[in-house]
């Protein structure tokens, strides 16, 4: 073990809620989530977002809705900040505190290497159905869908169509025009 990882300091929840600004925190590990998204990443995020909005009303009823970078809380140790994410129950307090169905990550050059690792296989070991993964640089999205316990990826490419099946919804996203 290395002397850095003997002394790595470990957060819980607690600690969590006196942070000032954006944090993440996986297994009691603090991220900064910094630099802020520049403006195409939050483009992106808006039309996502529009167009899972726009479907959901459409396709889905009760308590289904797409969230934009709202606290997930994992765990005592653990709080992650998604893109987007959709989750299908009721929400109460400060945090999300069910699994979502869905979640979205857009890349930047400071979460391309979290995003792809750390975060998939979180997502993964936590049941989210499908995680979304948007590359603004390469104007590509790929869409894993966990299948058996371990995420597969379903598709990838800059303009397309997929079918979502999500707790009692089920429905189809053409996902045109996000990159403009």
């Amino acid at each position: 073990m290395s002397l850095a990882l003997k002394y790595l300091p470990n957060y819980t929840i607690e600690d969590y809620t006196k942070w000032k600004g954006d944090w993440e925190m996986i297994d009691g590990i603090p991220y900064a989530m910094s630099p802020s998204p520049n403006p195409k990443h939050q483009m992106i995020s808006g039309e996502l977002f529009a167009l899972f909005r726009e479907v959901l009303k459409e396709h889905c009823t009760g308590d289904c809705r797409v969230l934009y970078e709202v606290d997930w809380r994992v765990n005592d140790d653990t709080v992650v900040k998604p893109d987007l994410l959709i989750v299908y129950g009721e929400i109460e307090g400060d945090f999300i505190g069910i699994i979502p169905s869905l979640v979205v990550e857009i890349l930047s050059p400071s979460t391309h290497l979290k995003d792809r690792g750390l975060k998939l296989e979180l997502y993964q070991e936590e049941g989210v159905k499908y995680y979304l993964i948007a590359d603004p640089d390469k104007e590509i999205l790929q869409i894993y869908e966990l299948i058996e316990g371990a995420y597969v990826l379903k598709k990838g490419f800059k303009q397309g169509a997929f079918n979502f099946d999500i707790d009692l919804c089920k429905f189809g996203i053409v996902f045109s025009d996000i990159w403009d």
